[in-house]
């Protein structure tokens, strides 16, 4: 379902048959983004010459930037950020958190999102697809869905305080202290905004340190992962 490239870069296949879409998820190999590259870095890991970036200063909220311009490393406060402009990347930087990518290959829309538990607690998911569906018209039916690596559910270890917040469908309680499914919770929030087709990547951050950035498996000295889509300009229409 994914295939990682000699940078460490890993891309949803089935999305191989939009031509105009550039997208994908980092790895250790590809680099550390704990800072914002520049913009001919990010192009050449994603086989993107002559792209903008959208860079974002993730605040665990529910804001959503429409970029109808790439603004560059200088990150906007949001979690999430959409486009259908040529030439433009969207993108987040992870570390345990889910990284989503939403991409509408009938409007031709696509969205960068940021999910970490508060940013999905509060709405984060629900919010990009809104936003897709206000500034482009996109129906939530059209809009496809892959999910990068991100911590799971048996490393995601919580206090009560927080499992509180989440259905208990995606708590596990069978150990000491409970344990949250991050990921199963977006995807049942995506379900419910009406996105159909998601794909997940379903190795666990924390669990494979060779392969992925970990904040909770490498504290403060774990790197950062991208996530990133846009559109290619002679192939929009």
């Amino acid at each position: 379902m994914f295939k990682t490239d000699r940078r460490g870069v890993m891309r949803l296949e089935a999305w191989s048959r939009h031509a105009w879409l550039r997208h994908g998820f980092t790895t250790r190999k590809t680099g550390d983004f704990r800072e914002w590259p520049s913009e001919p870095e990010i192009a050449s890991a994603f086989d993107a010459d002559g792209f903008g970036i959208c860079a974002l200063r993730q605040v665990h909220g529910l804001d959503v930037s429409v970029a109808d311009h790439a603004w560059g490393t200088e990150g906007r406060a949001a979690d999430a950020a959409v486009t259908d402009r040529p030439f433009v990347l969207v993108g987040v930087r992870t570390a345990d958190c889910v990284p989503i990518l939403l991409v509408d290959p009938v409007r031709r829309s696509v969205a960068a999102v940021h999910a970490g538990w508060r940013g999905a607690v509060a709405g984060i998911v629900q919010q990009a697809v809104s936003v897709l569906r206000v500034e482009y018209g996109s129906l939530a039916g059209d809009i496809e869905c892959a999910l990068g690596p991100c911590i799971g559910v048996c490393c995601f270890e919580v206090g009560e305080e927080v499992a509180a917040k989440f259905p208990e469908s995606v708590v596990d309680r069978s150990r000491r202290k409970p344990h949250v499914d991050l990921r199963a919770h977006v995807q049942a929030q995506l379900r419910s905004a009406g996105v159909g087709l998601i794909t997940a990547v379903g190795e666990c951050t924390q669990c494979n340190p060779d392969r992925f950035a970990s904040h909770r498996g490498q504290g403060g000295s774990a790197g950062r992962m991208l996530a990133v889509a846009g559109i290619r300009s002679d192939l929009v229409r």
